[in-house]
């Protein structure tokens, strides 16, 4: 399929993140944290929304496989979960093991770096509300690191073409 974005979810048994990436783009951006509680097709009625209604034309499911790079039931349910997405959005599926993509050392570094270009608070707790948006930010940021894997990839390099119009 040519002409639409590609987008990538991180799906969990509560939250999904959220990326995409423009038309031809080779860049993933992070565009939100859904709760998945309310239901599947609540969920693409507000990955619709977080998209402005945007045409998709890929939608890349990030999968945790195991070490042995099997799928075992949870890897399963989220293959699934983003086909049916991809149906409802009209776009096509593609898995993608998402194995390391929410390490925590490269969200550590992240809130280092961006706590280093602030000015010094006290030391002490953070916020519920702070480490919820931590959190939140995690799992898109999780999403576009699974997307920008599928783009630097060479089905990914071929489906940027498409959407430039060029032939394969």
């Amino acid at each position: 399929m040519s002409g639409g974005c590609a987008v990538a979810i991180d799906p969990g048994e509560r939250w999904i993140g959220v990326a995409r990436a423009a038309p031809g783009s080779s860049l993933a951006l992070p565009v939100g944290t859904l709760d998945r509680s309310q239901g599947d097709s609540a969920t693409v009625d507000a990955i619709r929304g977080l998209l402005g209604n945007e045409r998709v034309a890929h939608v890349v499911v990030g999968v945790p496989l195991r070490p042995d790079g099997r799928e075992d039931e949870q890897a399963v349910r989220f293959r699934r979960f983003g086909e049916a997405l991809a149906e409802a959005l009209g776009a096509d599926c593609v898995a993608q093991d998402e194995r390391f993509t929410s390490d925590g050392s490269f969200a550590r570094l992240i809130s280092a770096e961006r706590s280093a270009s602030r000015k010094s608070r006290s030391p002490g707790r953070k916020s519920v509300q702070r480490q919820r948006r931590e959190r939140q930010r995690a799992h898109a940021e999780a999403a576009a690191r699974i997307l920008q894997r599928w783009l630097d990839s060479e089905a990914g390099s071929r489906a940027r073409d498409l959407a430039d119009g060029e032939r394969p």
